[in-house]
């Protein structure tokens, strides 16, 4: 898969020939996001063109509405991480500037669809692409003008619900693993830098890697969680605390400290990724450090107890 960062407008022709484009921000690649694309890359494969997923740098509403700090499923390199597994052969990130939000729907579809060279636009039921009661995908035909075919991929339900970023980011929050992991289709996933801490986990017998996060992510609640965490290409049973650290300080600032088992590796400035599987506890202020040790060997208990139970 090639990744295209494009900025508005364009010149340059990006494909010799036409492609069939998938249209979307595709927060978090959720089921509902694969089964569009998945439908994409058939019609694709029946003209013989490549697929081209068009989504953007930074969600629109951090423009249009100055919405701050909103927080993301997955930064642009998971999004292509994601995208990649699915069959997508380019993958446009369009940086949404104030400008670009301005653009009006007729310029959107003869310039950026047109372009983009399709020939066929898949998108859901929702998409818009300027004032929702405009730019809608009930009127895109008429903004089209015949020139590319169009497929409006419909409401997608699990369980008697949407499926949608705004539910996945909701069920992450709440530490609703279990649901979050159905609707993404892969539990979630948090990338990051290990950096220095306080080492409080090294004199415990526990040391953990302290993430730094590069964008905005969704976090679990706060607590103890039992996860799975990639280091290079290896995969290892371990526990995360998402926290506060009130045992030591009493710094606003939140920290994620993964207690890697059966590791003894140093890792800092090295990337690693943390899958969430399962909220075990909330996190709790400790009389000493000897309460707080006794806590970590029960809480390590509890995940590999849980992570033997998948087994079985």
């Amino acid at each position: 898969m090639k990744v295209i960062n494009l900025s508005y407008p364009f010149k340059k022709e990006l494909t010799a020939g036409k492609v069939v484009l998938a249209l979307g921000f595709f927060d978090g690649v959720h089921i509902g996001h694969q089964k569009l694309i998945k439908e994409a890359r058939i019609i694709a494969v029946e003209k013989d063109l490549p697929l081209m997923v068009l989504t953007f740098d930074r969600h629109p509403k951090e423009v249009y509405a100055g919405v701050k700090d909103f927080e993301y499923l997955n930064p642009p390199e998971e999004k292509a991480y994601e995208m990649s597994k699915i069959g997508v052969d380019y993958l446009v990130i369009l940086k949404f500037t104030p400008e670009f939000s301005h653009l009006a729907p007729q310029a959107f579809v003869d310039e950026i669809i047109m372009g983009l060279k399709a020939d066929t636009v898949v998108a859901g039921f929702d998409y818009s692409y300027g004032p929702k009661d405009v730019a809608n995908m009930e009127n895109l035909p008429s903004f089209a003008k015949g020139r590319f075919d169009i497929k409006v991929v419909p409401k997608q339900i699990f369980a008697g619900e949407k499926i949608g970023s705004a539910e996945i980011r909701q069920a992450v929050k709440s530490g609703n693993l279990r649901l979050a992991t159905e609707l993404l289709g892969h539990p979630y996933l948090t990338s990051g830098k290990v950096v220095h801490g306080f080492r409080n986990g090294h004199k415990l017998g526990f040391p953990t890697a302290n993430l730094e996060l590069a964008w905005p992510k969704v976090l679990p609640k706060i607590g103890v969680y039992a996860t799975m965490t990639q280091v290079g290409d290896s995969w290892y049973q371990s526990m995360t605390s998402v926290g506060y650290n009130v045992t030591f300080n009493d710094e606003k600032k939140i920290y994620i400290e993964s207690n890697i088992f059966d590791f003894d590796q140093d890792i800092y400035g090295q990337q690693i990724t943390i899958a969430w599987y399962k909220y075990l506890r909330g996190e709790e202020k400790f009389a000493d450090m000897a309460a707080l040790s006794e806590q970590l060997k029960l809480d390590q208990v509890a995940s590999k107890n849980y992570f033997s139970s998948l087994i079985e």
